[in-house]
């Protein structure tokens, strides 16, 4: 299976300190009367799902490792007939640049609405599809995914009680948690953007078994690279062993793609700092397990029906 990274290197941009930065608007929200948005989950490459925005049928690439609200290809933009609204300057792993944002009226997915906000146009020559859902809008309340069963649920997630808790901490939005490799912590990202899990040389100094060149399928277009299988005796997130992911070497990355999300279903709660870990069950069960009393409290206030966590530190 070639190897998909999605984690949006462009948007991984860190924006430079510009007055034009104040005027990006965020999504105003409105979620369906259950309170939360049920989506349907396409696999491609990585997740997708079908959405409309402007009322123009899209797909759109489930991107948890791409930083900000998502993007728009320069393709989609073209189709909808966006206008650039500003220029931003950027600064990123291809150097400085500058960034058009285009604003979306409205973006419609699972019976939820988010309305009047900017995203960045982008290139994106290795994608295959329309625009990216990044980590503000995955992420903005409780966040549950069931790869396996194809379901996303945004603003809500099943009961926990039975679910492996385990804490996280955020860079640039994204949700990251330190995982056991061999006995030593590894702080990892969690990207349902990459087909795969990555470690690099640097966290992970143990051997490796070639397993001959894959296509890589990237912002920046489509290569060939020497594939590299870490060859790791122990695995654990918190006190549980990890199973049903298998680590490539990478030169950039630590992250733990889709093949772990395909492994169990996970929710997280980026604000108050939680990750579940999901025994596999159905998804009809899982939707019909959503907290009532959460979903309501979401959408009073607009945040997580969940009491805070000191965050995790980092692992070095």
């Amino acid at each position: 299976m070639p190897r998909t990274l999605f984690t949006c290197l462009l948007i991984a941009l860190t924006s430079l300190a510009n007055a034009q930065q104040q005027k990006l608007l965020k999504p105003v929200i409105q979620m369906p009367e259950a309170g939360y948005a049920n989506i349907r989950i396409i696999m491609r490459e990585i997740p997708t799902v079908k959405i409309k925005i402007n009322g123009v049928d899209l797909v759109f690439g489930v991107d948890t490792g791409c930083q900000g609200l998502g993007a728009l290809t320069e393709a989609a933009a073209a189709k909808l007939n966006l206008k650039p609204e500003m220029t931003l300057p950027t600064m990123g792993n291809t150097g400085k640049s500058e960034i058009d944002y285009v604003r979306i009226d409205k973006l419609e997915m699972g019976g939820g609405t988010w309305s009047n906000f900017h995203v960045p146009v982008l290139a994106l020559k290795g994608m295959k599809f329309d625009g990216l859902i990044g980590a503000d809008i995955l992420f903005k309340g409780p966040f549950y995914m069931d790869l396996a069963n194809r379901t996303l649920l945004l603003g809500a997630v099943p009961d926990t009680s039975a679910a492996h808790e385990v804490s996280c901490f955020s860079r640039g939005g994204h949700c990251n948690v330190n995982i056991e490799v061999d006995g030593r912590k590894v702080p990892v990202l969690i990207d349902s953007g990459a087909s795969r899990s990555y470690l690099t040389s640097m966290k992970f100094t143990g051997k490796t078994v070639f397993r001959g060149y894959g296509s890589v399928a990237t912002v920046r277009g489509v290569s060939f690279v020497k594939q590299e299988v870490c060859l790791i005796k122990s695995l654990r997130l918190g006190n549980m062993p990890l199973k049903g992911v298998t680590f490539y070497r990478d030169e950039e990355h630590n992250i733990m793609g889709d093949d772990f999300l395909m492994a169990q279903p996970i929710a997280i709660d980026r604000d108050s700092r939680r990750v579940w870990l999901f025994p596999a069950v159905g998804s009809d069960k899982a939707v019909a397990a959503v907290k009532q009393t959460d979903v309501k409290a979401l959408g009073a206030a607009g945040k997580p029906a969940t009491s805070p966590k000191p965050t995790e530190a980092p692992a070095r």
